[in-house]
């Protein structure tokens, strides 16, 4: 099953953001997804001015796992909460200083870090998804509890591992992962306030003064821990937002996955170019031997042909190597990224095709989920739009991603693709319209938004079903306004 998200990154980057599962029992788990880009002609995107370069410069990838899920009471209780995990890790560290404790003392220093980050956020998505306002209540209280029971919890662990045998820098992988928990339960404390302010509850100023009471701690934990990194209303808090995006990304990193990019088909390639070059020579030596025969060792029609026969030699080879070219790209994909662990162990690879793609071409269903109508078409001038086809195939290793990842259930991974459109605002016309309005007897000049349609459908498929989802992603020059869902459709029992 594939889950995706949509959303907008930045005012010139939206993001896709796919789920896959990974199925138990099985060898492989095999996906495979077509996005289909629907261009206006007037943004004069075609093969020629946007070509395989841009698109692949446009697309950004990053492949991780999913955060293995807790609600926030496990995190501490349970036998096999992440909370004991980590404890044991610490004493297994104390106790034996080796490669495998140490690595083991980092994965779960920087797991737990994720769970939390998941967990507290999905806390606060489940309170806000409430409509009693006493299971809110009772949901707030909780998460106050949990935070306090978690923070202790983490405390004490630093007692393990500060001791003359620790080095500095094993330390600061606990203080790292301790400042981060801070900033988060900080961060999500604020958006649950923001959420209490909206809600008409019976003990607000109660809820209110216990979410204070946890931000608080957390500001004089970090100055007594000398971390003075809090915000500043007269600075431009450069310091603070660089040091927490250098820890998300040390605590995130456990769950990114390494990539390298291959081209398929490259010795073919070269094989075929060489096939191009050995024909040329082919018809310039025949040439050659005919001319020498006919006209002699020395004269001007040899010296004619000879010359001929170099120009075309020399467009012989660049036709043929252009054919082959073409061919190769119909048949193979233009990358393929093997997907690896941190410590290089091959977990599945992913392939990836961009063409654009004639109307006559697309397949019916896509058509008719693009729904053009006459607005449309007048839009367009009559003549269609251009169309961009996406292919990304994945494929998993299902059975030694639960091998090496046995210690949390591991349920897949996310492929997120972040796309950036701002090769298609060039040829935008300026984002305000001015139109008029009567009032009374004179009349008013106000302004209006130009804005454009950029049409996504996608076709995700499993061996078990086949989703279809049609975006709408309305941009002006100076950017993505909104995109919006348009229909979904599923077919089940491939």
């Amino acid at each position: 099953m594939i889950k995706e998200k949509i959303k907008i990154h930045d005012k010139y980057q939206f993001e896709l953001k796919l789920g896959y599962k990974v199925f138990e029992g099985n060898k492989n788990t095999l996906y495979n997804i077509e996005i289909y880009f629907f261009l206006p002609n007037n943004l004069d995107i075609n093969r020629h001015t946007y070509t395989k370069n841009n698109f692949y410069n446009d697309l950004q990838t990053y492949i991780r796992f999913k955060t293995p899920s807790f609600i926030l009471r496990n995190i501490i209780n349970g036998q096999d909460s992440p909370y004991n995990k980590l404890k044991l890790s610490f004493e297994n560290l104390s106790n034996s200083l080796n490669k495998e404790t140490i690595d083991n003392y980092i994965h779960q220093i920087k797991m737990f870090g994720c769970i939390i980050k998941s967990s507290l956020r999905d806390h606060i998505d489940f309170i806000s998804d409430k409509t009693n306002n006493g299971d809110m209540e009772n949901l707030i209280i909780e998460y106050a509890e949990n935070i306090k029971n978690i923070r202790l919890n983490l405390k004490e662990l630093r007692g393990i591992i500060n001791t003359p045998n620790m080095s500095e820098k094993l330390f600061s992988y606990y203080l790292f992962c301790d400042e981060y928990i801070s900033h988060i339960i900080e961060e999500n404390s604020y958006k649950l306030l923001k959420l209490i302010e909206t809600k008409n509850l019976l003990n607000r100023v109660d809820l209110f003064q216990r979410i204070y009471n946890i931000i608080n701690d957390e500001i004089t934990y970090r100055k007594i821990n000398n971390k003075f990194h809090m915000p500043n209303q007269s600075s431009d808090n450069e310091e603070l937002i660089f040091r927490k995006s250098v820890l998300k990304k040390f605590i995130g990193s456990v769950l990114f996955l390494k990539t390298m990019s291959e081209r398929p088909a490259m010795l073919l390639e070269q094989i075929l170019f060489g096939l191009a070059a050995g024909a040329s020579m082919i018809f310039a030596t025949a040439v050659a031997f005919y001319s020498q025969i006919k006209y002699g060792a020395l004269s001007v029609p040899l010296f004619i042909l000879l010359t001929l026969s170099y120009i075309l030699k020399d467009r012989i080879k660049e036709l043929l190597r252009l054919f082959f070219s073409n061919q190769i790209q119909k048949i193979f994909f233009d990358h393929k990224i093997n997907i690896y662990t941190s410590e290089k162990k091959k977990l599945g690879w992913s392939k990836e095709s961009f063409c654009f793609i004639k109307s006559k071409n697309i397949p019916q269903v896509i058509n008719k989920i693009r729904n053009r109508d006459h607005i449309t078409e007048i839009e367009n001038g009559w003549v269609g739009e251009k169309t961009i086809l996406y292919v990304n195939k994945i494929k998993l290793f299902s059975k030694k991603i639960n091998d090496i990842y046995n210690s949390y259930n591991i349920e897949g991974i996310n492929n997120i693709m972040r796309f950036d459109i701002s090769n298609f605002l060039n040829r935008m016309d300026n984002p305000q319209k001015e139109i008029f309005i009567l009032n009374d007897n004179s009349y008013k000049e106000i302004y209006g938004e130009r804005v454009y349609h950029v049409n996504l459908v996608v076709k995700y498929s499993t061996f078990e079903n086949t989703i279809y989802k049609r975006f709408r992603i309305v941009l002006n020059k100076n950017g993505i306004k909104r995109i919006e869902e348009v229909f979904t459709e599923k077919e089940n029992g491939r």
